[in-house]
């Protein structure tokens, strides 16, 4: 506990700017290059009451590699600390904290780093100095990780349990969410089209990721919002008495979508483009109704579900079901289904320590019914068009 209100006092200081030697810079690098951080009067001790924090960013699909030598005299935690954050949060809410001498090598979580060094008292009479290297390197492909190992009926996700999760917002209405989305690229989301259709102008739309509980602005440490630039909808969606077919669409970013352990692509099943995935337990995740006409939720919500062979979903559900759908089944009679404002959303498969996008939520009939189905769209079933616009920035795994 009294670690936590070290990093409090920490954090409330710097923001006062009342200590006597204290500095906040920030760092670009290009691929490998290299830069020294060094304390203040560095090879000499650093000025006791000194706050410092240093912002290392590195270009897109980059980690930054840091090397550090603390050394203390003591070697005691009295009142010098090093901190580290591998996802480059300045306020360090989730740092690593060091107060021993030592050698530290550590890999930032995505393209951003932040190191600081915290003096508590200006009277302190323990020295230290600090010597840090961190260089810029290319990040290996990577996709469909998860931080942990209401959907109607279901339960709350875990913070950040789906990191490729996206809310997107209608800025013409009040509601907090449009529709749901899932981050394939840098710079796209799938989502359904019958969303785009509810808001087709690309400006009006707002990506944000990385968020869990949309009642609060300062919850996560990775919400972000992304503008959209453009909405690209399948050529051959319709809209038919019993559903809509072809019903997906691509949301194209202004900018490109910055990863952080809270904000990752998922995974596309492109090696198993042939696979029909029946009868595999499924994720199905938004911030939608709670049920049938009742209030959406404020926190991100999941609920797991079998997927059903076509043929069965078409006896079972008594409708048109296409090769291009894919049917989700609550096998368990909960009554866990996706619901009003879900849609949009991914139906995802964890396999090798993965998530994999398997479909879009696109409709149903009164949700949360016990043993109810839901119809979404089938990925496998539209890879060739998806990967017309995003080939050339997805992970294959």
């Amino acid at each position: 506990m009294w670690q936590d209100k070290l990093i409090s006092l920490f954090i409330l200081l710097g923001i006062q700017g009342i200590l006597s030697q204290q500095c906040t810079r920030q760092y670009n690098l290009q691929t490998n290059q290299m830069i020294n951080i060094t304390s203040l009067n560095y090879p000499g001790s650093l000025p006791p009451g000194s706050n410092c924090r240093y912002r290392v960013s590195a270009p897109a699909n980059h980690v930054i590699q840091l090397n550090c030598r603390f050394e203390l005299f003591s070697d005691a935690c009295n009142s010098v600390f090093l901190f580290v954050s591998l996802d480059g949060d300045l306020q360090f809410r989730d740092a690593e904290r060091y107060c021993r001498m030592g050698l530290i090598t550590r890999t930032s979580n995505s393209q951003n780093l932040a190191v600081a060094y915290y003096s508590t008292s200006p009277q302190s009479q323990q020295r230290a100095r600090i010597s840090c290297q961190a260089v810029a390197r290319p990040a290996p492909c990577n996709c469909g990780w998860s931080l942990p190992t209401r959907i109607a009926n279901g339960r709350e996700a875990s913070k950040h349990e789906y990191p490729s999760m996206v809310g997107i917002r209608d800025l013409n209405s009040n509601l907090n969410i449009l529709c749901g989305g899932t981050i394939v690229s840098d710079r796209y989301i799938v989502t359904a089209a019958h969303c785009t259709a509810r808001q087709p102008i690309a400006s009006r739309l707002m990506a944000l990721v990385g968020d869990h509980d949309l009642s609060s602005a300062t919850e996560s440490i990775y919400a972000a919002q992304y503008a959209i630039r453009a909405i690209i909808n399948h050529p051959n969606y319709i809209v038919t008495n019993s559903g809509d077919q072809n019903d997906i669409a691509l949301l194209q970013t202004m900018r490109p979508i910055e990863w952080s352990r809270g904000v990752a692509p998922i995974c596309l099943p492109l090696r198993e483009s042939e696979n029909a995935f029946n009868y595999v337990n499924v994720d199905i995740a938004g911030w939608g109704t709670l049920g049938f006409a009742r209030p959406k939720s404020n926190t991100l919500q999941k609920a797991t579900l079998l997927t059903l062979d076509n043929a069965s979903c078409r006896r079972q559900y008594n409708s048109s079901i296409a090769a291009n759908q894919l049917c989700t089944y609550d096998s368990r009679g909960e009554g866990q289904d996706s619901c009003q404002y879900d849609s949009g959303g991914p139906v995802i498969l964890r396999q090798r320590e993965r998530m994999f996008l398997l479909g879009v939520i696109s409709y149903g009939r009164a949700c949360g019914q016990p043993f109810g189905i839901g119809v979404n769209t089938r990925i496998t079933s539209h890879l060739n068009w998806l990967w017309r616009y995003v080939g050339g920035s997805v992970c294959v795994r």
